[in-house]
């Protein structure tokens, strides 16, 4: 029976971390923060910090930060965490998970056309309560968005709100078939009305 399987190699399987005390006890050994300034790895155990600032990696095991302003709270293990975006020289192609037989509850968002209409498109200038954007600049307001799709905006650890700006494709989307329908009816009103105009004449 030994020798059914040559090739076997035992494997190691790692525990999630178990001690019920809030601080030490092992809870929070193997951890590093190899370099950046206010991070901090709390009650966690072989996590790491690899730069940046303001990052924070609370009750987890085996979770990653590179990036700055990241606050570890969902079951990802890494993190990238960068307030300009991710450069490249040459092209950066992405695709995001979006098959039917991943979701549930599927249905219409409701209203998107008056959402959309709600949200102000501004110019502005960037100030100086932040070091990675400067000069002239267009966009939304984080908080307009927030009061009609919370669903894509975030608030780093530093009280700063972000939006998720892809998933405003949806909302876009759902506003144009709206406004369609509603130029279709007045299409039809119109082509109604000139029928009845030349058979009155």
């Amino acid at each position: 029976m030994g020798n059914l399987n040559q090739n076997y190699i035992p494997v190691n399987y790692v525990d999630s971390p178990r001690d019920t005390t809030l601080l030490g006890g092992g809870f929070d050994a193997t951890n590093a923060i190899l370099s950046g300034e206010s991070n901090e790895i709390i009650n966690s155990r072989r996590c790491t910090i690899l730069g940046g600032s303001n990052n924070s990696i609370n009750e987890k095991y085996n979770t990653h930060i590179i990036g700055d302003f990241v606050n570890a709270g969902d079951n990802s293990v890494f993190y990238v965490g960068c307030l300009n975006g991710l450069f490249s020289i040459g092209d950066v192609v992405a695709y995001h998970s979006s098959d039917e037989n991943l979701k549930d509850n599927i249905k219409n968002i409701k209203n998107p056309l008056s959402k959309i209409l709600s949200l102000d498109a501004v110019e502005f200038d960037w100030n100086n309560k932040q070091s990675t954007h400067k000069g002239h600049d267009i966009g939304l307001i984080a908080q307009q968005v927030e009061l009609i799709a919370p669903e894509i905006v975030t608030t780093r650890s530093s009280g700063y709100k972000a939006i998720k700006y892809e998933k405003l494709t949806s909302l876009l989307v759902g506003a144009i078939k709206e406004q369609q329908e509603q130029i279709n009816v007045l299409s039809d009103r119109v082509e109604s009305l000139l029928k009845k105009l030349d058979s009155m004449s």
